[in-house]
């Protein structure tokens, strides 16, 4: 009686099953995949975002496809200061980046067409098209002189191709979408007839040192839709504010607008709390970010020093933006029993085939947002685990 896009919910894998087990049985779990950063202590204070939330206008709602003008115009300045110009009708308000997903899907595929994703990346994709009907296929990310970019080889294209995903920059390995691959990205998606879909949460997320290419927004030349939103941007995940910016030749844009404003009206999901707030959060949100990035970057190199000197020869990927850590584990150590160990050393992480990582870097992914004390508690729980491995 049930559909088959939930069929994914009918299997689970060992390590979830042993995280269960201890969970059921009380024992404490140190969580070092845990990237909200609420959790890691980055939050408003109730004090400013009850007078942000709190403001005339929240009586009602305004049925605007779109979102609301303000939001919008707040967003127009948000890529002005990233070196983009546009304008607020290419601008599309949802409650949430994975509803921005789901509307492109809907907007570019039928039933059973494919979207191409790059490997790895984060394994929500999966389940988003899953539930609308859509079918991925990955194209890898090689690294090249310690930086990952597209195996061109990995690229191709069947009649039920619609569009290329990327993520700029990428989760978990931080790598940006850089001239060279969007160059490729382009052509590919020109000579097959596909749309671009970029993600790009973590844009404003660089690690020191790194020059950012910067957004994707903008682009003239084909269909493009950059995805982001209030969760990475402003740290209030809770709000449930993405967004898709619409981009490419006049006519391909007036008619992916057009068609978009009959899903958004179709939904209307955006709360006009958060669409009235979204200006001053976007003004404010800074300082969390700077002070994200300093976190970061000292977990960051606390890591570094604990692989260097631990003895076992682990090593730390090379990080240009994001909050995710990607920790190579020595040959012969294989993810999975390497983490079974950790648990029962009360330490839960990521393996690195979650996210599609090649099998020949075995790797554990890391959240570099936690405490720093907690941080180092989760280290001495791998140290342990490495010994036993």
């Amino acid at each position: 009686m049930f559909s088959s896009r939930l069929s994914f919910a009918d299997s689970t894998n060992a390590l979830s099953k042993a995280k269960e087990r201890r969970r059921i049985a009380g024992l404490p779990i140190i969580d070092m995949a845990d990237s909200n950063p609420a959790n890691a202590g980055f939050v408003w204070s109730l004090t400013e975002l009850s007078a942000l939330l709190r403001r005339e206008g929240i009586q009602r709602q305004i049925p605007e496809a779109h979102g609301l003008p303000s939001a919008r115009t707040a967003l127009v300045d948000y890529y002005l200061a990233r070196g983009v110009r546009l304008t607020e009708d290419r601008i599309f308000l949802t409650a949430s980046t994975s509803e921005g997903y789901a509307w492109l899907f809907k907007l570019l595929c039928n039933p059973g067409d494919e979207v191409l994703v790059p490997e790895p990346a984060y394994p929500l994709l999966e389940v988003i098209a899953a539930l609308e009907g859509v079918v991925i296929r990955p194209y890898r990310l090689v690294q090249l002189a310690g930086e990952w970019v597209i195996d061109p080889s990995s690229l191709t294209a069947s009649r039920q191709t619609r569009a290329i995903l990327c993520i700029n920059p990428s989760n978990p390995t931080g790598a940006f979408v850089g001239r060279r691959d969007r160059d490729l990205l382009r052509g590919f998606a020109l000579k097959n007839s596909l749309a671009i879909i970029c993600d790009e949460v973590f844009l404003d997320y660089v690690a020191e040192g790194v020059i950012s290419p910067g957004t994707w927004a903008g682009e003239n030349q084909i269909a493009h839709f950059v995805l982001s939103g209030l969760s990475k941007v402003a740290l209030t995940p809770q709000l449930k504010v993405g967004w898709i910016v619409v981009s490419g030749p006049r006519d391909t844009v007036q008619e992916s607008c057009r068609r978009l404003e009959h899903i958004a009206d179709a939904f209307l999901s955006v709360n006009t709390p958060a669409q009235l707030a979204l200006p001053d959060l976007l003004r404010r949100a800074g300082s969390m970010r700077s002070a994200i990035n300093a976190r970061v970057k000292q977990n960051e190199m606390t890591l570094k020093n604990w692989a260097e000197q631990s003895g076992h020869g682990c090593t730390v990927l090379h990080r240009p933006a994001g909050w995710m850590g990607v920790l190579a584990l020595p040959s012969g150590v294989a993810e999975e029993r390497f983490l079974l160990n950790s648990l029962e050393e009360g330490v839960w992480a990521h393996p690195g085939y979650f996210y599609g990582m090649p099998t020949t870097i075995p790797s554990v992914i890391l959240s570099l947002l936690l405490n720093p004390l907690q941080f180092n508690e989760g280290l001495k729980g791998l140290e342990r685990a490495l010994k036993r491995s």
